[in-house]
């Protein structure tokens, strides 16, 4: 890529305007300004000048993390990688992730060769390079949320450049600790600052620039000059359209990271799918309900109720759990309508709206007892002291059991029972749906033990460290390091959770469709 046509600047010296051009790949690039003084249009400029100076055999992949958010219709760009605002942590995190990764994929390429001179190298094969722009830095490093990348960040502002990573800032001063990363920046522009900004932006007193929007100050050969940036277009609106779709037969494009919205649903999923299929396509593959998709691969996450006999739900009040009891009971109901749902509820009545007393294949409970005798009379599991218990064919049946007395000591042999059941439920045609899983009392390991082992999947609607280290060390997730899982994944968002697969040992985090 050539060095990027960014505005002009007066040279006082010759008494021209000679041409600002500023290579990304030489220099990583801070700009400064007031608010309307033309920080993100900079950035704006930048993106288009980027792809129209793209050469043959150039690898470029750009990430933006925009907290302007100002930038979103120039996300379309086909060499920008990803653009996510500041309103999901896990986004951004999925971002330095895979910076991360491409650094780390250029370091064993390049080995000991500095990335500019592999780029110009005679062979003609060129690294990858990157470009991370960040939008509004001063929010960033504010943002309690992203504290812990501060440090990963500032080794990306002082290494990055030597294996083909380049930093572009826009900000409106030098606080939240900006300072510590100014020495990494070989260009540094100032729109229409206070005078003792342009001090610690520059480090020496600055004759202030005219306050036009785009008129600003940098420092050249050692001398301070004034400078005015183009535009990225003379009628942004129309012509950013016409660009992009000049863009659409651009031979260089990049893999697209994919952003959730507000919600997941069933009429947006192929749209954020990463094979763009729909839930029903997806559930013809096999007898599969579809319950969101995982975040990193936009892949759906499904229960296989070929597989999947026994579901926990953990999670905290209103972050989903009946939300993904609802994808859960009414998928099964539609899939297999003669499947006998027995739904043992609590004095809370939390089920009551999943009941259809029309319905005979349903069954209703609020009670310990009412499910014991129920068990035993229809065949299922004898009840304690029963000598004449006589096992029955059953119907395939779908138990919901959400009575948080059989988290205390008295439903131990619930339990125990339900924990037998589940090792033979793929041959009599039993699922255990427990969609509040509550605390088993201290002192009954042998309760948790039944429970735990019984389940085939769960699902946590919370943040996995904090519910590890709080209250989950005894859960399934028992085993899993807190802090190693708090370093891995982001707080959740509501609409987020996690799937674990026990048997294959598999976690993945997700977003769940909204019933």
């Amino acid at each position: 890529m050539r060095a990027l046509e960014m505005g002009i600047y007066d040279d006082l010296d010759t008494q021209t305007q000679p041409v600002l051009h500023i290579n990304v790949f030489e220099s990583n690039v801070i700009v400064f300004g007031g608010h309307m003084s033309g920080k993100t249009t900079f950035l704006k400029t930048l993106l288009v000048r980027m792809h129209q100076n793209i050469e043959d055999g150039d690898a470029e992949e750009t990430y933006i993390i925009d907290f302007g958010g100002n930038l979103g219709e120039y996300s379309k760009l086909p060499m920008v990688a990803a653009c996510f605002d500041n309103s999901n942590e896990e986004n951004v995190r999925r971002v330095f992730k895979t910076v991360e990764k491409k650094l780390e994929k250029n370091i064993k390429a390049l080995k000991s060769t500095q990335f500019y001179e592999a780029y110009h190298a005679a062979d003609g094969k060129k690294p990858g390079h990157i470009t991370l722009i960040i939008d509004n830095i001063n929010a960033f490093l504010s943002d309690e949320r992203y504290i812990s990348y501060q440090e990963t960040l500032l080794k990306f502002c002082r290494d990055g450049l030597s294996k083909g990573l380049s930093v572009v800032f826009s900000a409106s001063d030098t606080s939240n600790g900006l300072s510590k990363f100014l020495s990494s920046f070989g260009w540094k522009l100032a729109f229409d600052l206070p005078s003792d900004v342009y001090v610690d932006v520059f480090g020496r007193r600055i004759n202030e620039p005219m306050k036009n929007a785009g008129r600003g100050i940098t420092i050249i050969g050692g001398k301070q000059r004034e400078l005015q940036t183009f535009l990225p277009f003379e009628n942004e609106r129309e012509d950013l359209e016409a660009f992009l779709g000049k863009m659409a037969d651009f031979s260089h494009t990049v893999e697209k990271l994919q952003g959730f919205g507000d919600e997941l649903t069933e009429q947006n999923f192929a749209e954020y799918s990463a094979e763009h299929t729909s839930v029903q396509t997806v559930e013809t593959q096999g007898d599969w309900i579809t319950v969101g998709l995982d975040y990193y691969e936009h892949k759906p996450v499904v229960v296989d109720l070929k597989e999947m006999h026994s579901i926990g739900v953990y999670g905290k009040k209103k972050f989903g759990k009946t939300n993904l009891l609802q994808i859960l009971l009414r998928s099964i109901q539609k899939k297999h309508p003669d499947y006998r749902i027995v739904l043992m509820d609590d004095g809370r009545k939390q089920l009551l709206e999943f009941y259809d007393e029309q319905n005979e294949h349903h069954v209703y409970m609020d009670k310990i007892e009412q499910l014991t005798e129920f068990l035993d009379k229809e065949g299922y599991y004898a009840k304690t002291g029963n000598k004449l218990f006589q096992e029955q064919e059953t119907p395939t049946t779908v138990f919901v059991l959400q009575n948080k007395m059989l988290f205390q000591s008295s439903g131990k042999n619930l339990l125990s029972n339900f924990s037998k059941m589940t090792a033979t439920a793929e041959e009599k045609g039993y699922y255990f749906i427990y969609p509040d899983i509550r605390k088993i009392g201290n002192s009954d390991r042998e309760a948790e033990s039944f429970l735990n082992n019984s389940f085939s999947v769960v699902f946590l609607l919370d943040n996995i460290a904090e519910f590890i280290a709080d209250k989950g060390s005894r859960s399934v997730f028992g085993e899993m390091d807190a802090k190693e899982l708090k370093n891995e994944y982001a707080r959740c968002e509501l609409g987020d959770g996690y799937f674990y697969d026990i048997d294959s040992d598999d976690l993945k985090k997700m977003r769940f469709l909204k019933a």
